[in-house]
């Protein structure tokens, strides 16, 4: 029996993680979930555990590592342009302030705007948290 980690890869990912472990007589061929990425042999490396760094060169050398300080702030960094982004693309297509400017805003348009901005604050200021970057609270969209 060998034990494989699957290493999920994706060109928006920051850091590669082992997503999955699993004991089994072969190298499975398949995608967990429909995701993109690697199974690893990890047979002599009983401490690798899910949610962990995966590095490599070739993709047969592996080295498994905890995350870092850093790794979870860069993560985060990720995480915080993402949503960043998602909103302003989003206001866009959605002018609320120039209802709100001209007078022909509802009253769900004045309410959704001020909820966008509570959400666009609490995003921007995600570092300012606890935990950070090791646990996060993100706020959540109300688009």
């Amino acid at each position: 029996m060998s034990r494989f980690a699957f290493v999920k890869y994706s060109y928006v990912d920051v850091i590669r993680k082992v997503t999955e472990i699993l004991e089994a007589d072969e190298k499975p061929t398949y995608y967990p979930n429909d995701v993109y990425g690697f199974w690893v042999d990890i047979t002599d490396n009983l401490a690798v555990q899910v949610g962990w760094k995966a590095t490599t060169v070739n993709t047969v050398d592996w080295v498994f590592s905890e995350l870092t300080y850093q790794d979870h702030a860069d993560e985060a960094a990720a995480k915080k342009q993402e949503l960043l982004t998602a909103a302003v693309n989003w206001l866009k297509l959605n002018p609320l302030q120039y209802s709100i400017d001209l007078g022909v805003a509802t009253p769900e348009e004045e309410a959704l705007l001020l909820a966008f901005k509570q959400f666009y604050v609490g995003v921007a200021r995600v570092e300012k948290q606890s935990g950070y970057p090791y646990t996060i609270n993100w706020p959540i969209a109300p688009f």
